[in-house]
């Protein structure tokens, strides 16, 4: 027969709680929490206590000669009532006469307690909205939280995104990219869309950053030219590829900052472009096609499906116009070997950071300021970055043909 296992002091205290508890009659999930609410409340009432008697250093009712001329002045005439993730407590805070009792378990003015925090700031930056997360927290906790409280709850993360948005940055990010979306914002009560800048970044180590995130009323170079010089200031050394959507004079405007990086034109968004001029039925069949040009094994073959794409298509010029204007870009991308050519045409990482992001203020009507957007906008990379621990798909070879072209100028930031 098996040993019964000798319980732990915790252990046997345990039981005993649970085993009072029992006594009082307690049957239903309802008054289990009504129980462990007043049991929560008492535990606060007594913590204040003891902190306030700390504070004063003589216990209630002491005769001992005291230190100074402040004295214990009672209780609060009115209970507090505090709100927790399981109802409502009440406690009444011990004063002393000069008022200089500041408690920490429950501080002046604080009128929600644990738990809260960390679900409002979940819902946050999922997108949803103040009045929506205080709907939910009313149905699930039955406790009414006002939007100025959760709004408070939120501010405390403007001091993380600002530590966030001066960070300094790895000194190497082979590869980066940049893009924009775009959300409204109200300004003078009139809501006006912005352009959100975002850039990515996947360092000597294969694990994707998100550099920044930047705000301004539309997209220009001349302030991409900003954001890249911020990143030089922020330690970034080198770059040596930048996939780019078609801006003009964005990749001048880079060159002053980094003049040994590689444009390359985001293939995503030369695809995307040919849209507007192709029927939606045929579509499909054409996207197809293009993909034969981009993903060919080498710049002869590249070429010779261009030259089948636009024997195919001639009758489409408005099509053929745009293929044409773009197509160095694609035949670029074959000047490289294979593992890097897919990193720089396949701009999934910066797609799927981009839809991410989108559905934390698609649907949601105007963002109050700029500083509500970029909460959510951060709340929600956060989110992301705890999945990047492990690098890009085939990193490996990526590292090796890295390695290959540029020889030292990768190297010193990849050996210890």
């Amino acid at each position: 027969m098996a040993k019964k296992k000798e319980l732990t002091e915790e252990e046997k205290l345990d039981n005993e709680i649970i085993s009072l508890l029992l006594k009082k009659g307690i049957s239903t999930g309802a008054e289990i929490s009504k129980t462990f609410n007043e049991m929560y409340g008492k535990i606060i009432q007594r913590l204040l206590d003891t902190e306030f008697d700390e504070f004063m250093e003589y216990e209630k009712g002491s005769h001992e000669e005291k230190k100074d001329g402040n004295r214990r002045n009672g209780v609060s005439s009115k209970g507090k009532k505090v709100k927790t993730d399981n109802g409502v407590i009440e406690i009444r805070p011990p004063r002393d006469r000069d008022g200089k009792f500041e408690p920490q378990v429950v501080k002046k003015r604080q009128k929600v307690l644990g738990g809260f925090d960390s679900i409002v700031i979940s819902l946050y930056a999922k997108g949803i909205s103040l009045e929506d997360i205080k709907g939910t927290i009313q149905q699930i906790y039955s406790v009414e939280l006002s939007k100025e409280t959760l709004s408070n709850m939120t501010e405390a993360v403007s001091e993380e995104v600002e530590i966030w948005k001066n960070r300094p940055l790895k000194k190497c990010y082979p590869f980066v990219y940049v893009d924009c979306l775009y959300c409204a914002i109200k300004e003078n009560l009139v809501s006006e869309k912005h352009a959100i800048y975002v850039a990515l970044g996947v360092g000597e180590d294969g694990v994707k950053d998100v550099l920044g995130i930047w705000i301004d009323k539309t997209e220009s170079a001349s302030k991409w030219c900003e954001i890249f010089e911020e990143l030089k200031e922020r330690g970034v050394e080198d770059i040596f590829f930048i996939s780019m959507d078609g801006l003009s004079g964005l990749p001048e405007a880079v060159e002053k900052i980094y003049p040994k990086a590689i444009m390359q034109r985001c293939i995503v968004h030369i695809v995307r472009n040919i849209y507007s001029v192709i029927p939606k039925k045929e579509a499909k069949e054409i996207i197809a096609d293009l993909k034969k040009i981009y993903t060919a094994t080498n710049l002869e073959n590249a070429i010779l499906e261009y030259e089948n794409f636009r024997e195919k298509y001639k009758d489409k010029e408005k099509l053929l116009k745009k293929i044409e204007t773009d197509i160095h870009w694609i035949y670029q991308i074959f000047e490289y070997p294979p593992a890097i050519r897919k990193v720089i045409y396949t701009t999934n990482a910066i797609e799927s950071l981009n839809s991410a992001l989108r559905k934390v203020t698609k649907g949601k009507g105007s963002f109050i300021n700029k500083n509500a957007l970029m909460k959510v906008l951060y709340l929600r990379v956060k989110d992301l970055q705890k999945k990047w621990s492990t690098g890009i798909a085939n990193w490996t070879n990526v590292k090796r043909e890295l390695v290959e072209i540029y020889g030292e100028r990768f190297l010193k930031y990849i050996e210890k």
